[in-house]
C-alpha cells in the first residue's frame, strides 16, 4: 500500500527521494515494528528500495545487507544512509536470485524480502510479484530458515504456498501491510498489529479451531462499532468478539460489532451511539433524522458511487438540525447513529 509522506522517516526532508520512492516506502512505524521483531546480529534486506526498512534494521542489528536491483534506487538509499549517519549497512547492487548476491549475504541469520508488485492491479496475485516468491524462498532457505516476506495485504492467503505466520498491519485504522514470518520467526497462526497503539490480536492453531465464528446477533445494542479492516482481512472476527465481549451484527456484507455498554478497543476504527432504528423507506428515514436533529448525514448504504451525493443531498435538503448522523441500511432496516468522541 502506498505510504503517506507524513508516515515516513522524521528526517525525510533531509533525504534524496523520488515520488516513486515516497509512494512505496515503508512507513516508519511499520519499519520499526518489523525491525524489533527481526532483531538479530546479521540480517539481509532483499529488495531494499529507498532503504527505510534497512535504516530501521540498522538500529536493531549489528550488520545489515541491503540488496537492490535498481542501481539508481540503491545509490539514493546509500546516500540517504550517509545523511542519516548510518554506517552498519552494506549496500549490494544485484538481483536477489543471483548466486553471487547469495554468497555475499550467506552469513545472514534472518532474511527479509520485499518483492515488487505492479503499481495498479484490481486483484493481487502471486504471478505478478517479482522476483517469483517461490524462487526467492528457495534461494533464501539455502542460507536460513528464518525468512520474512512482505506480500500485498489484499492477496488471497490460500495462494501463498509457504507455512508461516500471517501478520496484518494496520496504521491509523487502515490496512497497510501483510508480512509472512517463516521458520523460527513464526509465533502464531495469524496476527493483527494496530499501529501506533502496538495492539496485538492473534490466533494459534488451537484457538483457530475453537473460535471459528464470532457471536452473532440480529438486534443491535446501544453501541455499534466499525471493525478495523485488518481484523476482517485476517479472519479474526471471532477472536475480536471473544476479546472485547461484543457481538457481530448480522447485516449482510457489512461488518459491525455491537454491545449494550460502551467498549473501547484499538481494533474498532469508529464507535457509534445508536439513536434510532426504523424501516428503510424514505419517509421513515427523513422523519427519524428530523427527530434526531440531524443537519448532515453520512450514508453507509449500498448506493452506486455516482449516486451517493444525489441521495445524500436529497436527505440533507429536508434537515435543519446540527447533528452529524451516520445512516446504515440493510434488510429493510435503517440504523441512525452518531460518533462517540
Amino acid at each position: 500500500m502506498p505510504a503517506k509522506k507524513g508516515l515516513l522517516h522524521p528526517l525525510v526532508k533531509r533525504l534524496t527521494l523520488t515520488e516513486e520512492d515516497i509512494r512505496w516506502a515503508t512507513p516508519i512505524s511499520v519499519a520499526e515494528h518489523r525491525a524489533k521483531r527481526l532483531r538479530c546480529k546479521v540480517i539481509a534486506d532483499l529488495g531494499c528500495g529507498a532503504g527505510f526498512q534497512a535504516f530501521a534494521f540498522a538500529k536493531q542489528c549489528k550488520k545489515v545487507y541491503a540488496v537492490e536491483k535498481g542501481r539508481e534506487k540503491l545509490d539514493r538509499a546509500k546516500e540517504n544512509a550517509r545523511r542519516l549517519g548510518i554506517t552498519n549497512i552494506i549496500f549490494i547492487h544485484g538481483d536477489a536470485l543471483d548466486e553471487h548476491v547469495r554468497e555475499k549475504v550467506d552469513d545472514s541469520e534472518i532474511i527479509f524480502c520485499d518483492p515488487s508488485r505492479l503499481p495498479e492491479e484490481q486483484s493481487r496475485s502471486m504471478s505478478t510479484i517479482q522476483p517469483d516468491p517461490k524462487q526467492l524462498f528457495n534461494v533464501c532457505q539455502v542460507i536460513t530458515k528464518d525468512i520474512a516476506i512482505e506480500f500485498p495485504p489484499q492477496i488471497r492467503t490460500e495462494n501463498i504456498p509457504f507455512n508461516g505466520e500471517k501478520e496484518y498491519l494496520s496504521i491509523q485504522g487502515k490496512l497497510n501491510r501483510l508480512t509472512l514470518y517463516c521458520g523460527g520467526l513464526k509465533k502464531n497462526e495469524t496476527s493483527v498489529i494496530v499501529l501506533p497503539e502496538q495492539a496485538v490480536l492473534f490466533t494459534t492453531e488451537t484457538t483457530k479451531s475453537s473460535l471459528s465464528k464470532p457471536r452473532l446477533v440480529n438486534e443491535q445494542g446501544q453501541f455499534v462499532y466499525d471493525v478495523n479492516p485488518a481484523v476482517t482481512k485476517a479472519g479474526l472476527l471471532a477472536e475480536l468478539s471473544e476479546k472485547t465481549g461484543t457481538a457481530c451484527l448480522c447485516m449482510g456484507k457489512r461488518t459491525l460489532f455491537t454491545s449494550k455498554n460502551l467498549v473501547e478497543s484499538p481494533f474498532f476504527c469508529c464507535t457509534y451511539r445508536v439513536l434510532a432504528v426504523c424501516p428503510s423507506n424514505n419517509d421513515a428515514v427523513i422523519s427519524k433524522l428530523q427527530e434526531c436533529h440531524a443537519g448532515s448525514v453520512t450514508l453507509r448504504c449500498t448506493i452506486p458511487p455516482e449516486e451517493y451525493w444525489t441521495v445524500r443531498r436529497k436527505y440533507e435538503a429536508q434537515l435543519n438540525g446540527t447533528k452529524r448522523i451516520t445512516l446504515f441500511e440493510w434488510d429493510g432496516k435503517a440504523l441512525l447513529v452518531e460518533k462517540v468522541a
